[in-house]
């Protein structure tokens, strides 16, 4: 089922990443918090994001430990 993106909506698409990354996501912290973070900043700072934004992060999959 798809669901209307609203205007103030942002979706971040993360890609693969590996399991402890996830759980400090999960906690507010980490790499990928830093990363969400940075280009967050980048976006405001450049003027293509408003001031009331939603942002939706999606990790696809989760990283294998054997994938390098």
């Amino acid at each position: 089922m798809a669901t209307a993106q609203r205007e103030n909506t942002l979706i971040l698409k993360i890609g693969k990443h590996k399991k402890d990354d996830i759980d400090d996501l999960r906690d507010g912290e980490g790499r990928i918090f830093k990363k969400i973070e940075y280009v967050l900043e980048k976006l405001q700072a450049s003027g293509q994001l408003s001031e009331n934004y939603q942002p939706i992060i999606v990790i696809t999959k989760k990283k294998n430990e054997k994938d390098w």
